[in-house]
């Protein structure tokens, strides 16, 4: 099974194409990253998403999806994080993206996000420096074993591999 998974962070839009190699391991088909920074308006009292950056994150997101469904990906999936989870026009943005690429993007709580930054830092340390939102990406691809039977809010999970989602 070959998955995607997008990753919506404040300065870049991620796509990592990736499937289960021999023992579960997480092989890297493709990857790209796009920089957008949609959060230059999260720093005031009431942040919002600019109008031109959700224009250009959308236009990248339905880039990176028609990228990932042309390398034959099974399955793409899009998790967003503090930019969009912060923003106070955040379903705008979400009903924008899902208009112009059938994606349900996921917004990830503080806590998931923190937890899928930790496992993908204990997921493959051959990432080395690429940053924190990478470590996110390759973890919502990755193996969700510490994660409770429950999963995440919404019954939805950020692991393409979960049979729940």
């Amino acid at each position: 099974m070959r998955v995607a998974v997008i990753d919506v962070g404040s300065n870049s839009i991620k796509l990592l194409v990736a499937s289960r190699g021999p023992g579960g391991r997480l092989v890297e088909e493709a990857s790209r990253v796009l920089e957008v920074r949609i959060g230059g308006g999260l720093g005031s009292a009431r942040p919002r998403l600019d109008g031109g950056a959700v224009g250009r994150a959308v236009a990248a997101i339905a880039s990176l999806t028609a990228e990932a469904r042309g390398l034959g990906a099974d399955r793409v999936i899009a998790v967003a994080t503090s930019a969009v989870r912060d923003a106070s026009n955040s379903g705008e943005f979400l009903d924008r993206a899902k208009a112009a690429t059938g994606l349900a993007i996921r917004i990830l709580t503080g806590p998931e996000e923190a937890g899928l930054i930790g496992l993908g830092l204990s997921t493959d340390p051959a990432l080395g420096d690429r940053g924190t939102s990478t470590y996110t990406t390759w973890a919502a691809a990755a193996s969700s074993a510490s994660r409770s039977a429950a999963g995440p809010p919404g019954g939805q999970s950020a692991c393409p591999w979960d049979a729940s989602a």
